[in-house]
């Protein structure tokens, strides 16, 4: 784990798994629904029940019990399809790792601006876990670390900030997940191993080097931003979730565009083959994917879908 040396002390992520609720609590009828919007949306004219679902990939234990219209999508599916396939999660974590590293006889030093590398060196240190028992972790100089890309230094450096209240793993991708193993439903994926790990793992130089100048210069009152965000997806407010991302699409269009819309693209006619299969079926994304106008939603009205937001 990478730490500016402002923060090398005192900075993880909590990695306790959240329960689930039994669904025979939820008593609320779809045709007789009284609550807020959500980032749940069902397509109407779909030939069973037929979910959309955004996600917001951190969560902590005190926002479970989740808004009723995420049960309802629980309850009325019979399969889950995520961004990729979660039982091939340990084959993408061996991957993605992989891709964050230089080929050897590359690295780092030769792939960013000098001034910036410099200033890595003095600013940055990493953690070393050490598995022996009773051994702290030990923090060493950003040397030791030449062989990862910038993309994956910038997660690192973002992560803490980010998701300092919540975890990836009190997730809404892992409360479904959950769900699904336990009720032993299907569970599928939009984008292969490969294609997932492609979307950060393929960025070119510049555009990983952009990705670590962002996470540097990232304002000290980010989870403010975050606190922000998270408000509007409580909300179902996809309008406000699609404005918090216009600073990236106006500085890097093209990281943007890879990140979500791109996919976009790519994921609709994979949706619509699961449209068409007439299982009643859940698609499980980042919210993010499902706003603006080059959105799964919209995209999938083009293509003569009728969609209500739950």
């Amino acid at each position: 784990m990478f730490l500016p040396a402002r923060r090398v002390f005192g900075v993880w992520i909590a990695l306790a798994m959240v329960g689930i609720a039994p669904l025979s609590a939820i008593a609320v009828s779809p045709a007789h629904k009284k609550f807020p919007k959500s980032c749940v949306w069902r397509v109407t004219n779909a030939k069973a029940p037929f979910y959309l679902v955004g996600s917001i990939h951190a969560l902590s234990k005190s926002d479970y019990p989740l808004p009723v219209p995420y049960e309802i999508a629980l309850r009325n599916s019979k399969r889950f399809v995520f961004e990729f396939d979660p039982n091939r999660g340990a084959e993408f974590e061996r991957r993605f790792e992989a891709a964050a590293k230089y080929p050897s006889g590359t690295d780092i030093r030769s792939k960013i601006d000098p001034q910036l590398l410099a200033w890595l060196r003095k600013n940055i240190f990493t953690v070393k876990a050490d598995s022996r028992r009773g051994k702290r972790a030990g923090v060493a100089g950003f040397d030791s670390e030449f062989c990862y890309k910038p993309w994956w230094i910038a997660q690192h450096l973002a992560a803490p900030a980010s998701y300092s209240k919540s975890s990836a793993s009190h997730g809404l991708d892992n409360y479904f997940v959950d769900h699904a193993k336990m009720t032993r439903k299907e569970i599928g994926g939009l984008e292969s191993v490969d294609e997932h790990v492609a979307v950060l793992g393929g960025l070119s130089d510049r555009d990983s080097e952009f990705m670590l100048r962002d996470a540097l210069t990232q304002p000290p009152d980010g989870q403010k931003d975050f606190s922000r965000m998270y408000k509007a997806w409580r909300r179902g407010d996809i309008d406000t979730l699609w404005a918090g991302d216009a600073r990236l699409r106006n500085e890097a269009p093209r990281i943007a565009a890879r990140l979500v819309e791109n996919r976009n693209v790519k994921w609709v006619p994979r949706i619509e083959a699961e449209l068409k299969t007439g299982k009643p079926t859940a698609i499980v994304a980042g919210a993010l994917h499902f706003a603006g106008p080059r959105g799964v939603i919209a995209l999938l009205q083009a293509r003569g879908y009728q969609i209500e937001q739950l």
